[in-house]
């Protein structure tokens, strides 16, 4: 597979477990012509898009970016044929979500940040679904999206970044080969066959995976905001498992299933239980209130009350507007406490892209109003 040759041979870093990367290479090895390839794996599949305005995109294979016809029919996922989809779902007026079926053990980097920038930055509302496998440049990709649903025995994570250099310089010894390389620049021509990394080498190749996973890390946070740093240390974790530290907002048995809930009922582990306060007990009856039991863990005493008195208010007499009246929330687009961490994407009632819970409108990710409620370690005191 020529997308996977810089990588396997240690020129790229990778989105991938080795193994798996090398496994997909060899098949296309073995397999040269098309017929073959057609008979072996099947059609691609294709976006489509359902009666009730969900458009699908399938992200399935080993992902890379410029994929040849043949490297697609051997069954990899392009992230520019990704994007084309997204665009033309965006510009379908029947369109009213965006769903993505992902099965795939990652890939490649070029790329994968900016298709997953792309959905982020997707005003339709978004899920991403695996009920096979969703790791590393693929983890990245669904991430993304608003929601993150996985079958309770997938495979999720992977959050890490790799490069891989064979040294034969032994091997050359032993065969009598000694390799002369003539070159400028102490970093050029790292890793050519028959000759040892030096230490600056070496030093400036993990500099380049420490930045990308880096980057990987930011990019999770970003809508998984309760996912903690030792969760992403390229371990991966059953649908269950994601599902308790953050990686997932909900498990789903089958991708029908969770596409009937992202139609318009709660996710399955997306719901809140009920207080009891002065004998009343209260629960969330509408997605656009719901917070994740492993969120709401991490709020004190004080602020949990807080939400549940809040939700009343909001089922009780509607959304809060976003003015500095009676009924509003004196909502700013713009918050002046950005640096201390009151930012509405921080808050609990924050539903992306832009949209709230508790107030009405659109939601600057960046504003703030006088009804936040924030995990405390989001929140830079003085």
């Amino acid at each position: 597979m020529r997308f996977l040759t810089n990588s396997l041979k240690g020129r790229e870093p990778m989105l991938i477990d080795p193994a798996k990367a090398s496994d997909h290479a060899a098949l296309g090895e073995k397999f040269g012509f098309t017929d073959m390839l057609a008979q072996l794996f099947g059609a691609a599949p294709e976006p489509y898009v359902l009666e009730n305005g969900t458009g699908v995109i399938p992200v399935a294979g080993v992902i890379g970016k410029g994929l040849s016809p043949l490297e697609k029919m051997m069954g990899s996922a392009d992230v520019d044929a990704v994007s084309e989809a997204i665009d033309k779902m965006t510009s379908n007026p029947s369109v009213q979500r965006i769903a993505f079926h992902i099965s795939s053990p990652g890939g490649t980097v070029t790329g994968v940040e900016e298709l997953a920038n792309k959905i982020r930055g997707l005003k339709l509302p978004t899920m991403a679904y695996t009920d096979s496998e969703m790791a590393s440049a693929a983890y990245w990709i669904g991430s993304a999206a608003d929601r993150v649903l996985a079958a309770p025995s997938a495979t999720v994570g992977s959050i890490g970044v790799y490069m891989a250099i064979p040294d034969f310089s032994k091997a050359a010894e032993m065969q009598g080969i000694k390799m002369v390389v003539i070159k400028s620049g102490k970093f050029k021509g790292a890793g050519i066959e028959g000759t040892s990394l030096t230490a600056d080498q070496v030093e400036n190749l993990q500099a380049s995976v420490d930045t990308i996973h880096a980057d990987f890390k930011a990019a999770v946070q970003m809508k998984r905001k309760m996912v903690k740093a030792d969760t992403m240390e390229g371990q991966t974790f059953n649908g269950k498992q994601a599902a308790q530290v953050g990686l997932v907002t909900g498990l789903a048995d089958t991708f029908n299933a969770a596409l009937a809930n992202f139609g318009g009922s709660a996710v399955v582990a997306a719901s809140i239980p009920a207080t009891a306060k002065a004998g009343k007990a209260k629960a969330a009856t509408a997605v656009k209130a719901s917070i994740e039991e492993e969120v709401l863990a991490v709020l004190t005493p004080r602020q949990r009350e807080m939400v549940d008195e809040l939700e009343g208010i909001e089922e009780t007499f509607g959304m809060f507007d976003q003015t500095a009246g009676a009924d509003g929330a004196h909502y700013s687009a713009a918050s002046p406490f950005a640096a201390e961490g009151l930012l509405c994407q921080n808050c609990v009632f924050y539903r992306g892209p832009r949209g709230c819970g508790l107030v009405s409108g659109d939601i600057d990710p960046n504003g703030i109003c006088k009804l936040w409620v924030i995990p405390a370690s989001l929140v830079k005191g003085k």
